[in-house]
């Protein structure tokens, strides 16, 4: 098998592809926006032609891997209607990816949830390398989730991936609708993309993203430093709910809104001490906060973990 592979990390927002070495090293990479308004269609045609300039500089490439927002089949090799793909409000609905792309690339092609492929990537050369019980939340689009416990990648049933950002923390709050339809979810709060909708509203503002939010924030804007004041509170909850299911002994975040830690992690880490301080159980619940050191790369580099060590042809 080649020394190399392709990889493709396709979010709610951008599409990373990239050549990497089976070390894990990057060798070749470029992120372009996915351009989800122009349709399906432009959207697959521009991961075929990306992946194609790749493959006619890196030709001896056997091996594809597909990090993908979810929900998704990656035994199937499908997409089942992403909860962040939608073109004019139209849902993907079912798209078999993986058959697309081998098509077109003339490769093998292995397809994975994002946030999957991101904890895979910290457990293989990340900040988890020494934990076999680990989290990952990446923050974007959404909110992903992946998790490894003792040793092995948690799935759910029917081959789907647990879209634990769809735990509802207040299913009556008007003000968090999540595009997976119910109001409440985890995501509608902690995403990037929800939280800068949300904190919109509230600065009577329109159009600014999460790293701008957190600049006022840094310049002592009191209405965003109370909206990441909230973020802490309900990550903590969130945290907490993630860790009676799965006992982590680290969480890592990752993704572009990560960015912004320095506004909620440590009150995040304070206020979830304060919610595990009453468990019982005798068991060290509180597990270490951490940021990913992939810098935003989880996902591609989980993508080339997929193509690697996949036992798929």
């Amino acid at each position: 098998m080649s020394q190399k592979v392709l990889s493709y990390d396709l979010g709610g927002t951008k599409i990373a592809v990239g050549v990497i070495h089976r070390s894990g090293r990057i060798i070749d990479e470029i992120r372009a926006p996915a351009e989800f308004h122009l349709g399906k269609a432009a959207v697959l045609k521009k991961l075929i032609e990306l992946g194609k300039n790749f493959l006619d500089r890196h030709p001896e490439i056997q091996r594809v891997g597909v990090a993908s927002a979810g929900p998704l089949d990656p035994i199937q090799g499908l997409l089942l209607s992403p909860t962040n793909f939608s073109t004019n409000h139209d849902q993907w609905k079912k798209v078999p990816i993986v058959r697309i792309l081998g098509a077109a690339l003339k490769r093998s092609v292995h397809l994975e949830n994002d946030a999957a492929a991101a904890v895979l990537a910290e457990h293989w050369m990340g900040s988890a390398k020494k934990f076999q019980n680990v989290m990952v939340l990446t923050l974007g689009t959404g909110l992903g989730t992946g998790v490894i416990c003792n040793g092995k990648l948690v799935r759910s049933g029917r081959n789907l991936h647990p879209e634990a950002g769809h735990i509802i923390l207040n299913f009556a709050d008007q003000s968090a609708p999540c595009g997976c339809g119910n109001l409440g979810c985890a995501e509608a709060y902690l995403s990037g993309k929800y939280f800068s909708q949300r904190t919109c509203i509230k600065l009577r503002r329109s159009g600014l993203t999460g790293q701008e939010i957190a600049e006022l924030a840094r310049a002592r804007n009191r209405i965003a430093l109370q909206a990441f004041d909230e973020y802490s509170t309900l990550m903590s909850i969130a945290l907490q709910n993630y860790i009676r299911l799965y006992t982590p002994e680290i969480i890592l975040f990752t993704g572009s809104f990560a960015e912004a830690s320095d506004l909620f992690l440590k009150a995040t880490r304070t206020k979830l001490k304060a919610i595990l301080k009453n468990q019982k159980g005798g068991l060290q619940w509180m597990p270490k906060l951490a940021l990913s050191s992939l810098d935003n790369r989880a996902g591609l580099l989980g993508g080339a973990y997929i193509a690697l060590n996949s036992h798929q042809n």
